[in-house]
């Protein structure tokens, strides 16, 4: 079967990918956290969120980057 599937058109298996992908990301399924996983979490976001520092936009991050290129 796999092979079958690789042997179709790369327009075809482009849409299969996305197909797969789509039924994944419905399950909404993530890994199982600990009681002290979701703590951590909770804590960060709180720290986060009281910062109020959103720190940099992505273009200000690349520019950065590139910077040090």
């Amino acid at each position: 079967m796999v092979l079958n599937l690789l042997s179709l058109p790369m327009a075809q298996r482009l849409e299969l990918v996305q197909t797969l992908w789509d039924s994944i990301a419905a399950e909404k399924i993530g890994p199982e956290l600990t009681e002290s996983e979701r703590e951590l979490i909770d804590q960060c976001l709180e720290r986060f969120l009281a910062d109020g520092d959103a720190g940099l936009d992505a273009d200000e991050v690349l520019s950065a980057l590139e910077q040090t290129l």
